[in-house]
């Protein structure tokens, strides 16, 4: 409880001066990651899809984490 009541304190302490620094880095306005990265949209399509569908085989082979633990 001691953490999350300082962490407040802290960060109402600090945003005066870090917000402004921080937006004016971020704000980039409407933008798309193809503007972002200055590639083709359609190359970063098939990359997404080749990392998500890796992340689920890999997901896929190492199996129900709960089902183990559920034994009886």
């Amino acid at each position: 409880m001691l953490g999350f009541l300082v962490g407040a304190i802290l960060f109402g302490l600090t945003y005066g001066s870090v917000y402004p620094a921080v937006s004016a880095i971020a704000n980039l306005g409407n933008t798309y990651m193809p503007d972002l990265f200055n590639a083709n949209a359609w190359l970063l399509i098939v990359l997404l899809a080749l990392v998500s569908a890796y992340l689920f085989y890999i997901l896929g082979k190492k199996g129900d984490p709960r089902a183990k633990s559920q034994t009886m």
